[in-house]
């Protein structure tokens, strides 16, 4: 059985801090108004921010100020002068000392040379301007030395890699690709059965629904079916109270030393997806993408290699590293569609599992929680309302990614097999309800995750709207597992 973590309150922490001096780099703000924002002291937000970020909180927002700064100095005619009392530099030597400091140039040097600027991820849902620095020294092929093995040229896995936001089938599908395995997303998401799911646990406010080790109720059937799909040897190891850092080190350098890269659950920030690529020091430095290591809560244990590769000494003491996967040799044909229908229809099926509500029944949780009027009191913190939100936009993206990727596997289909109208119609389903997930978007001001789509979901219109719309979503969902149901038999 995997065990999940918990990291989601630091990263509720760092989100509702990022976005609120992300609004206010122009207009200023007090600090007490961060303290309002947040609903704790500054002396608790100094101090926390400055353990996760590893940077201190004048100096992210100082930062940020420079960074906002250099874009305009690149992309306006402004004087360097205007810009600087913009951005709350009253003394031009003041600013241009910052200014250097930031970014290693003065702003008059910085606008001569055009620098780079453009948009960068600040922390998960959040992005800004910054200096942009590409780096480019990718080896191809494994790179071996005494106590080292280094997988060179995985492709780089992260939200928005191949137009999705699901992990686990992104990893599958550069892991896979890495390995000369021509898959496509749409087929990663399928046959992992990834794109049929949605979970509400109905206790409370959970960061975690979404997770894809809720689709089915084994939790590891979705890692099991998306590597054996493949046809490849599915090897597991979680951290149960007998295993030991040095089973998992065993674990990945046995993989790593045969080519193989590996998918782990953790290792930096929550248990999500992420690959492991390579080890130093005998396996106690890992290295490797995930989808975290650019948020700044984890800045301050990791180090980068020149490839993008996450390095870190640490993975072990995140207690939400809880398991690693590998995707071994060729043992198999690959998955038939007749198990991939089945799968969809297990995991589209409505039931109860614990505390959770899954597939069709997850619905109504899921209306029932956008509609108390007791989670949404009258001038909220912003924590409450990023908690909120995460969870709403969360489902969002569940049902947007996973049923556009259905229709578009089953639209595949319908063209290789216009015989059979069961394809086309399955498709179709689907697409209702990654539109009307679009459409909860559209009622928030878009998919982002800022203070303007805390506040938009705060407003009880925009809740009964988003209420319709899941009703929606529902039905096309009902619709679409009565026509999968009809296909199996066909099958």
């Amino acid at each position: 059985m995997i065990i999940t973590g918990d990291s989601m309150d630091y990263y509720l922490f760092i989100w509702s801090i990022v976005v609120f001096i992300e609004n206010r780099l122009i207009s200023g703000f007090k600090y007490k108004e961060l303290e309002k924002a947040t609903g704790y002291s500054l002396s608790h937000i100094r101090s926390l921010f400055a353990k996760l970020t590893g940077k201190s909180l004048s100096r992210y927002i100082l930062s940020r100020r420079i960074a906002h700064a250099a874009f305009d100095i690149i992309h306006s005619d402004d004087s360097i002068l205007n810009i600087s009392v913009k951005y709350g530099f009253n003394n031009p030597d003041t600013f241009t000392r910052a200014f250097f400091r930031i970014t290693g140039y003065t702003p008059q040097d910085f606008r001569k040379r055009r620098r780079t600027v453009g948009r960068v991820k600040l922390c998960s849902g959040v992005y800004g301007v910054s200096e942009m620095e590409v780096i480019m020294n990718m080896n191809n092929g494994k790179q071996s030395v005494e106590g080292s093995t280094i997988l060179y040229g995985v492709p780089k896995v992260g939200y928005g890699e191949y137009g999705g936001c699901t992990p686990f089938p992104i990893c599958l599908k550069a892991a896979a690709n890495y390995l000369g395995e021509d898959i496509d997303y749409d087929y990663a998401m399928v046959v992992s059965g990834a794109a049929f799911r949605l979970t509400w646990d109905e206790t409370c406010w959970n960061g975690g629904n979404v997770d894809v080790i809720f689709a089915f109720d084994d939790p590891e059937m979705v890692y099991k079916n998306g590597i054996e799909a493949l046809g490849r040897k599915f090897e597991l190891l979680t951290r149960e109270p007998k295993a030991t850092k040095e089973d998992f080190i065993s674990f990945i350098k046995k993989q790593i030393d045969k080519g193989y890269p590996c998918i782990g659950l953790g290792f930096i920030g929550p248990p999500e997806a992420c690959l492991i690529t390579g080890y130093r020091n005998e396996g106690k430095t890992l290295l490797g993408w995930n989808f975290f290591q650019d948020c700044p809560e984890y800045a301050a244990v990791l180090k980068f290699d020149d490839s993008g590769y996450f390095i870190t000494d640490s993975w072990w003491e995140n207690k939400d590293t809880v398991a690693v996967m590998a995707m071994g040799e060729k043992t198999s044909s690959p998955m038939p569609l007749k198990t991939m229908v089945q799968n969809a229809i297990t995991v589209l099926s409505g039931r109860r599992q614990g505390n959770y509500a899954k597939g069709l029944m997850a619905y109504d949780a899921w209306k029932k929680a956008i509609t108390d009027e007791s989670q949404f009191p009258v001038e909220p913190i912003l924590p409450l309302l990023a908690e909120r939100l995460m969870c709403q936009g969360d489902a969002t993206d569940c049902i947007s990614d996973g049923r556009s990727n259905v229709a578009k596997f089953f639209r595949k289909l319908a063209e290789q097999n216009p015989e059979q109208p069961l394809f086309r119609e399955i498709a179709g389903k689907f697409h209702a309800v990654a539109q009307n997930s679009y459409e909860m978007y559209r009622t928030l001001g878009g998919w982002q995750r800022g203070e303007n789509q805390m506040r938009q979901l705060s407003v009880r219109e925009n809740r009964l709207k988003i209420a319709e719309l899941i009703d929606k979503c529902k039905a096309a969902d009902s619709e679409a597992l009565q026509l999968l149901q009809k296909l199996e038999e066909t099958l």
